[in-house]
């Protein structure tokens, strides 16, 4: 090869070399300006720390000589993006971001330079260096995966964008229910609650998240819990976060926060001021208002509408917040609202707003709820309120690990990204048994990213196919079919789902929430009327059996695969094996006990009283492998198992941790003992506190 051809190749390949030589300093070169702003301040704090345990070799330094990598952060003047100009004249920030790497001048380092129209851009820019280049993973609130490096990783030339997708972009945390973080919210002796709270703020901003609210209870320690509230509300601003109440005009429901009392012996008015003046002491950015008395109870906008008005007015010129109103998948007809306050949408469970059937709250579908999003998004600022879980009785609880839900979050957003809907906030329930890697992979949805100018491709399995390896691509796909077909086009999930509270009861009360099945187990044991019954429960306990044996079969082969040896990605890997196989074995128990339960008059040809015990024998046997895997996953919850899923007292309506049902899978053994005691009613082996969940008390 001539001499001058071997000189261009070296000269090629110089700062490849010295971009991947071995690093001794990583330095970050800001302004002044911008250092002075609390969210990059403490992002770069941040990140530092990661990057020293990333390379482990190298220090890392802020405005000092250049180093072996120079991070630049570079705020962009007067290129400010906007989401859309509705009518109201509420003009929203894309906090996207540019990364653009080069090798410096002299060949021995290169420089990454991160800009953004605003400081919460180069925030993102930061984490998104670190997670999509880099390959940090911020997984879970406890669950960061920091690789690790000798050398610096990245080629020397390449661009990287982000461009997030709605202008606000966060988590509701469900506080009416006892999740994880529904104590460390409320009550300042949790032992490092406070430090919980902090370490899920700093998972949201981590993973591009700038929005965070939750339900605010009314058993909330009116003395000191402004104070203590207030601390970790001040730290989620600091750190580039919208932060939100959720409240009630004077909801009854699960301990809700009540502006007002019906009842009580005092205006209307006088209660609205007194205490959203005790609210406001905690500094959030905006409110949230249900003008509900609760689920399928009247709604106070249309018989108070000067109430409604009364106290928008209010939060919104007093006290000089956003103000919203919430919606629920339950249809009302719409009041009239100011045209300042903004609205949030809120569908439920794993459904999306376009699938033909969702058989939820009485609806046959969704499509009424995007209608509402298409009607308000140029009169009003608009947010879309989607679950990632559900509890009660549909998911975490039982347990059952539902992929349906990541399509459809998946699907939504891919539906409403270019429609100018400002918000996207997910209502979360819990995170064990898998529900993380949901809100995880949200966070990922909820981004568009670009390598090079070429679109980086995001599906509904991603996170899945990546912990378990490309390889394993088919296999997921196989299993989201068979969760989509089984559970949702054949409705299996109303079986494989407990029966909620107030399901059991009799007429008019019995309302139905969760997907409901058209069979009888009543009707079933009556002879001639009840034969279409027992029928119609055979036919489903076979596709029980079927769904089990095929979902099983593919939880065997999942399990092989392995995308990596890394002990903290095994982990999660063993977590997502155990609540598949669990979410199988669900369906083989509730097979056996619907069998049992369709035949359980043993005056009937087709049973006796040796078909029905050999059903409840094998059942038993099934739960009790099941229980197994339930002991197995509590050694490695991530919060304290007595908060979580023992018997405990709350702020909420309920005396358990939200995982305590799956505990002893209170609701497999309930099943059981109906068959055995031919008892369907709400009352039997019920752990649930009616009157509490009712609110009774908020009347007064």
């Amino acid at each position: 090869m001539p001499k001058y051809r071997l000189l261009l190749v070296f000269l090629f390949l110089m700062p490849i070399f010295s971009a991947n030589a071995a690093i001794e300093n990583i330095n970050f070169s800001v302004s002044p300006e911008l250092l002075r702003n609390s969210s990059v301040y403490l992002t770069m704090a941040d990140a530092g720390t990661l990057l020293k345990q990333c390379f482990p070799h190298t220090t890392v330094s802020v405005n000092k000589a250049s180093g072996s990598v120079n991070i630049r952060l570079r705020e962009r003047a007067d290129r400010n993006k906007l989401l859309h100009k509705p009518p109201f004249k509420v003009l929203t920030k894309l906090h996207g971001y540019r990364i653009t790497s080069a090798p410096t001048a002299e060949g021995a380092g290169v420089t990454v330079t991160v800009e953004a129209d605003t400081p919460q851009g180069i925030v993102n820019g930061i984490y998104g260096l670190l997670q999509h280049k880099l390959g940090f993973r911020f997984f879970h609130p406890k669950e960061t995966y920091v690789p690790i490096y000798e050398n610096w990783p990245l080629a020397p030339k390449f661009e990287f964008e982000g461009e997030p997708l709605f202008a606000n972009m966060g988590f509701h945390m469900h506080t009416m229910h006892p999740v994880e973080l529904t104590e460390p919210l409320f009550n300042p002796d949790i032992p490092f609650g406070k430090d919980d709270v902090k370490q899920y703020i700093d998972w949201l901003v981590r993973n591009g998240q700038n929005t965070f609210q939750f339900w605010i209870l009314r058993t909330a320690d009116r003395r000191i819990w402004p104070a203590y509230a207030s601390d970790y509300i001040k730290y989620a601003k600091r750190r580039g976060l919208r932060t939100g109440a959720v409240i009630s005009l004077s909801t009854l429901q699960q301990k809700a926060f009540q502006a007002m009392e019906l009842l009580r012996p005092e205006s209307y008015e006088q209660q609205i001021d007194r205490n959203i003046s005790w609210l406001m002491q905690v500094p959030f950015d905006y409110v949230c208002i249900d003008f509900t008395m609760g689920e399928f109870l009247p709604d106070l906008a249309q018989l108070l509408p000067d109430k409604k008005r009364y106290i928008l007015d209010l939060i919104a010129h007093k006290y000089k917040r956003r103000v919203y109103e919430n919606t629920h998948v339950i249809k009302r007809k719409h009041s009239d609202t100011p045209s300042y306050a903004g609205l949030l949408i809120h569908s439920v469970m794993f459904y999306s707003l376009a699938e033909k059937n969702a058989p939820v709250y009485g609806n046959t579908n969704l499509h009424f709820m995007y209608e509402m999003l298409k009607e308000n998004k140029d009169k009003r600022e608009t947010w879309y309120w989607p679950e990632s879980s559900y509890w009660v009785t549909f998911d975490t609880s039982v347990p059952l690990f539902l992929l349906p839900y990541l399509k459809s979050r998946y699907d939504d957003i891919q539906l409403l990204k270019d429609d100018g809907i400002s918000g996207h906030v997910t209502f979360t329930s819990g995170w064990e048994w898998g529900y993380w890697l949901i809100d995880y992979s949200i966070t990922r949805f909820s981004w568009r990213l670009y390598d090079n100018g070429r679109e980086r491709r995001v599906t509904e399995d991603s996170v899945l196919t990546e912990l378990f390896g490309k390889d394993s691509e088919k296999l997921w796909h196989e299993a989201f079919l068979l969760q989509e077909k089984y559970l949702k086009n054949d409705n299996l999930i109303s079986l494989m789902a407990a029966k909620t509270p107030f399901e059991e009861l009799p007429y008019p009360f019995n309302r139905s929430f969760q997907p409901s099945d058209s069979a009888s187990v009543f009707k079933a044991a009556i002879p001639f009327m009840g034969e279409s019954h027992r029928e119609k429960m055979q036919k489903q306990a076979d596709m029980l059996d079927e769904f089990y044996r095929r979902f099983y079969a593919v939880t065997q082969q999942l399990e092989k695969h392995h995308g990596d040896t890394v002990f903290m990605k095994d982990t999660l890997r063993t977590e997502i094996i155990n609540a598949m196989y669990i979410t199988a074995l669900r369906a083989k128990h509730r097979q056996l006990t619907l069998t049992a339960a369709a035949h359980r008059n043993t005056y009937l040809s087709d049973s006796s009283d040796y078909y029905i015990q050999t059903l409840l024998e094998e059942a038993k046997r099934v739960r009790e492998k099941a229980e197994g895997i339930v002991r197995c996953q509590e050694l490695i919850y991530r919060y304290p198992i007595s908060l979580i899923a023992r018997r405990t007292s709350t702020h909420t309506s309920y005396s358990f941790g939200y995982l305590y049902p799956v505990s002893g899978l209170y609701f497999w053994e309930r099943e059981e003992e109906q068959v055995t005691k031919s008892r369907f009613d709400a009352f039997f082996m019920n752990i649930w506190d009616f009157t509490k969940t009712l609110g009774l008390d908020g009347l007064f």
